[in-house]
């Protein structure tokens, strides 16, 4: 990336709730909130919920009262759903700006490599109005010359009127105002504890932090703040990391309704995790060598006391095959479960992934492989186009006393996500609800 070129990144606005809004247009003129797992804490907010004073990341009982007084939507987090519109957002972006110029930074966000900084307040909007158009989630948009001015462009495209969602600090005349007017601890890469080391020498504004002394702020932090005081002063020090979007693990995790401690319940939980993880690794176009399971009691009130159980499975051959990977899956949960401990959480990560095509000939196998794989594909194809598990190994447990309490889950059919075509370029003519 040339040292000239500008840096744009689009952020979407009040993401989940946005994407709830879209499946259920009725929420268009209602105050939303979307909860975390366990409908325990809140983890995005329409605007509207934001100017009652609701911060996010607070415990939802906290404000239970002042939101139903205000008639607000409470709605339990999909991230099945929220992924979906990411993956959209994402190939309007790609199709827009072109794929080798994207570094995606976050399920709803992307820095953009825009080049030469020529009408960017054009390409800007450009960019806005042809996300919204193509797939109804509201975007901002910040520019500038480095990745932490452009985030805090957009940190005020957001919140002004003025801005209306876009606002360019490539070089501006504005850019020392507006540092000038943000606090240290608002800025890209410096966190709250960070913040409080900076205001005991004197440091409470961006603009107090842009002109210090690099080797001061090394002093007193680390390297990452020293390289925030640069990229203050236009100096790009974090360059574009553009990668395909591709896998390098894939996970499902849960925090369990309640503490569970019952070996057949974990086992039910973690074939579960492991089915909704290899439908994703599948729908992925990828196979996996390494599995972990691990599981840990509460962190605030464990019983009897803290525990961590871990185990990775390595095998000696990659594999898509579902009943197979149970096998792998079953043997760490046996090494990583102890009795006696109520555990409060649980999961499975998938890791070694690759193509199919770069699997490797299995030496006495191999037509057993193939005929279980393509099992594995046709059960995947059946339950997109029939509901999830409507055929399923008898391993799996489809609901479990585990599960969480989502009790704010929006009305289903409000969470179809309509695809034309799945797998392989098979049409259905039922929409699904993507993994």
């Amino acid at each position: 990336m040339d040292t000239d070129s500008a840096i744009a990144i689009v952020d979407c606005n009040n993401f989940y709730a946005s994407c709830e809004r879209v499946v259920n247009p009725e929420l268009q003129n209602r105050p939303v909130v979307v909860l975390s797992h366990n409908d325990g804490i809140i983890v995005s907010r329409s605007n509207e919920v934001k100017a009652l004073g609701v911060p996010n990341a607070s415990p939802f009982f906290q404000h239970r009262e002042i939101l139903e007084r205000h008639n607000t939507a409470v709605i339990s987090c999909n991230h099945a759903l929220y992924y979906e519109f990411s993956h959209r957002v994402m190939d309007v972006l790609n199709d827009d700006c072109g794929a080798n110029k994207i570094e995606m930074y976050s399920i709803d966000e992307a820095f953009i490599d825009v080049g030469v900084p020529d009408k960017l307040p054009m390409l800007g909007r450009h960019i806005k109005n042809a996300v919204f158009e193509k797939t109804q989630i509201p975007v901002s948009v910040g520019i500038a010359r480095t990745k932490t001015l452009a985030k805090l462009a957009n940190h005020i495209a957001k919140v002004s009127t003025k801005a209306d969602g876009v606002l360019d600090l490539y070089d501006s005349p504005y850019t020392d105002l507006a540092l000038q007017k943000t606090h240290v601890g608002s800025i890209w890469g410096i966190g709250p504890r960070s913040a409080l080391k900076l205001r005991d020498v004197g440091i409470n504004t961006a603009y107090e932090l842009k002109t210090a002394e690099p080797k001061q702020i090394r002093e007193h932090l680390n390297l990452f703040p020293a390289r925030t005081v640069r990229e203050l002063n236009g100096v790009k020090c974090l360059g574009m990391e553009v990668t395909e979007r591709s896998n390098k693990s894939i996970s499902h995790t849960r925090t369990f309704g309640h503490a569970v401690s019952d070996f057949d319940e974990i086992r039910n939980a973690i074939f579960y995790f492991t089915t909704r993880a290899l439908e994703k690794m599948r729908w992925n176009n990828l196979a996996v060598k390494s599995v972990t399971v691990f599981m840990h009691t509460d962190r605030f009130r464990p019983v009897p006391h803290k525990y961590y159980g871990k185990h990775t499975y390595k095998s000696v051959y990659y594999s898509d095959v579902t009943s197979e990977i149970y096998t792998w899956i079953a043997e760490s949960l046996e090494n990583a479960f102890r009795p006696g401990f109520q555990y409060r959480k649980a999961g499975v990560i998938l890791s070694d992934l690759v193509s199919p095509d770069e699997i490797s000939t299995r030496l006495f196998e191999q037509f057993d492989f193939e005929r279980r794989h393509s099992l594995s594909k046709i059960i995947d194809e059946v339950n997109y186009r029939y509901g999830r598990d409507m055929v399923r190994f008898a391993a799996l447990e489809a609901r479990g006393d585990w599960q969480g309490k989502s009790q704010h889950r929006g009305n289903d059919s409000y969470h179809m996500v309509g695809r034309d075509t799945l797998g392989q370029g098979k049409k259905f003519s039922k929409s699904m609800r993507f993994l």
